[in-house]
């Protein structure tokens, strides 16, 4: 039996990693591709950036799944991913591609403290 490589993909469509697919035993020539697996390779990314597919094409967008944001409108911590209400509409950002402009990476600055009374 044979293999090939594939390059795996999460529910997003961003590359994870190189795997292997095995080739069916009882059809020849047709291979167990796991979900999400792509048969063309993925640029490579430079620092920063990210390989997201889109069928078999890939392109690279920018990367800042490790970074912290803040809303502008409030100046809270957000959580990537989680559905937020900003003006009236509900977004949510996953931490690649561009970053939206109802989220900042400029930690709000702290509240002056109040002065204590003695």
């Amino acid at each position: 039996m044979g293999r090939i490589t594939v390059y795996q993909t999460d529910s997003n469509g961003l590359y994870m990693h190189q795997a292997e697919a095995n080739e069916l035993a009882k059809a020849p020539g047709t291979y167990n591709i796991p979900f999400g697996a792509k048969l063309t390779p993925p640029p490579e990314a430079p620092e920063g950036m990210v390989a997201l597919a889109s069928g078999e094409t890939w392109t690279l967008v920018e990367d800042h799944r490790e970074e912290d944001f803040y809303r502008v409108d409030t100046d809270e911590k957000y959580e990537l991913g989680v559905a937020v209400d900003v003006g009236g509409s509900v977004l949510r950002y996953f931490g690649f591609g561009e970053i939206p402009s109802w989220l900042t990476l400029t930690e709000p600055e702290a509240p002056p403290e109040a002065p204590s009374e003695g």
